[in-house]
């Protein structure tokens, strides 16, 4: 990989910009200095109009590929995620076939290997049986995902011995536990009265989906995490309450996606079941609340859940048959970036919900810090760029978005990914140079 020298870019230091020359060697962060070094590089970008940042690290996307390629790839998952401006993404085990085993795990890296343009990490299903679990640590897993809402079930998550045995055998794995808290019963339940009365409206959706199913959730795993002692994080929380329950719980976090923070229900009177997720959007004064308490911290992470379908499976007027998700990797930068062009959101907050504090609770060592001796995952930004969001521009499968016709400012123009410049002005490189990250065991 050649030598990069990021000539006069800015950094943010205490919310404060700073000029600085960066060198990258050898994949990773050679020097930092407000000096140009002597050192002669390759290649040089100059950057005195953009601001570096760490590589963002997405904890929570759904890549697909295999039997559900046909939705996106590892390839145009990455590529997309390049042109977001992340350089680490976490893939999610509900694929097909999913990620429920240490053989599953390695058919899934070796699926990948080869074909990545960011980096990427995997994560397993919960499983209550322990020499499983402690296998797919060794294989390299970053996380144990719980599905509440029963999405995926290696096990009955209402069976609570076998729930205890799932969580223990994660613990004694040293392993993270990721938890999509609804209460699965409870919307099934909801669920199957509507359809068998013909009620298939997004507003009964929504209310199978109400907030007190996800607060219920967390607060029962919360208290059984608690007393085992499992460490734990809430994936998309959408709710003040349930992000108080984590606040007051320890050895937990959770994380909060673009769309939750910034959009409400006129979403679904503008893109129908195109806006359908899981958990759903809320209704205004929910968001308003969630993202105070994500601007403060006390919502730790941004993850987009980039989840993306096909067009046909989106559109539809049974809302019960839409399939859930939205894709996010090529709009949360740039709808977060507008935010802080507002004076809502600063630019440290940011970096800490996008980079530093997800390379933390993932344990993805030397990434999420502009850092000498880390990682040069760089991502580099104009803020002053003006731009739309466009889905026929998306390099995802997935060609819809919530956020369609968003007018932004700030966007990522160059994403380089370990030591090389994968992303560069709406161009992805030709070699895929990402890296499959295996945890710490």
């Amino acid at each position: 990989m050649p030598s990069i020298l990021i000539e006069s870019v800015k950094l943010v230091i205490h919310d404060e910009l700073t000029t600085a020359h960066l060198l990258l060697e050898d994949g990773v962060i050679k020097r930092i200095s407000k000096l140009k070094p002597f050192t002669r590089a390759e290649e040089t970008i100059p950057a005195n109009r953009l601001i570096a940042l760490p590589g963002l690290i997405d904890a929570h996307v759904h890549l697909r590929d295999m039997q559900l390629a046909y939705k996106e790839t590892f390839q145009t998952g990455t590529r997309a995620a390049a042109a977001g401006g992340y350089t680490t993404v976490i893939d999610m085990p509900n694929t097909q076939p999913p990620t429920t085993s240490a053989a599953r795990l390695a058919e899934k890296m070796a699926k990948a290997q080869g074909r990545i343009f960011t980096n990427i990490a995997f994560q397993c299903a919960l499983t209550p049986e322990l020499s499983e679990s402690i296998k797919m640590k060794q294989q390299g897993a970053v996380a144990f995902k719980l599905y509440l809402n029963k999405s995926l079930e290696t096990f009955n998550s209402s069976d609570d011995p076998k729930l205890r045995l799932a969580l223990q055998a994660a613990k004694l794995s040293n392993a993270l536990v990721t938890i999509h808290a609804e209460d699965g019963d409870a919307i099934k339940k909801v669920q199957t009265e509507c359809i068998a009365s013909d009620r298939l409206t997004i507003r009964d959706f929504l209310r199978a989906h109400k907030p007190s199913v996800e607060v219920a959730a967390v607060k029962s795993i919360l208290k059984l995490c608690n007393s085992l002692n499992v460490q734990t994080h809430i994936c998309h929380i959408t709710t003040p309450q349930a992000v108080r329950l984590v606040r007051a719980s320890r050895n937990s976090t959770c994380e909060a996606t673009a769309h939750h923070l910034l959009l409400d229900h006129s979403a679904f009177k503008r893109y129908g079941t195109r806006a359908i997720c899981v958990p759903p959007i809320r209704r205004t004064e929910y968001r308003r609340e969630l993202w105070n308490l994500f601007v403060k911290g006390e919502v730790d992470i941004l993850a987009s859940d980039h989840a993306p379908h096909t067009l046909h499976e989106k559109a539809t007027e049974n809302a019960w048959k839409a399939a859930s998700g939205v894709p996010g990797l090529e709009t949360s930068l740039q709808v977060m970036l507008t935010q802080v062009s507002k004076g809502r959101l600063s630019l440290s907050r940011l970096i800490q919900a996008g980079s530093t504090l997800p390379a933390m609770i993932f344990k993805l060592r030397r990434k999420g810090r502009l850092q000498t001796g880390y990682d040069a995952d760089i991502v580099l930004i104009d803020p002053k760029s003006r731009n739309t969001i466009q889905t026929d521009k998306f390099l995802s499968k997935a060609k819809y978005s919530p956020f369609e016709g968003l007018k932004c400012r700030g966007k990522a123009v160059y994403t380089i990914v370990n030591g090389n410049v994968v992303y560069q002005n709406g161009k992805v490189a030709d070699a895929p140079v990402g890296r499959i990250l295996r945890s710490d065991n």
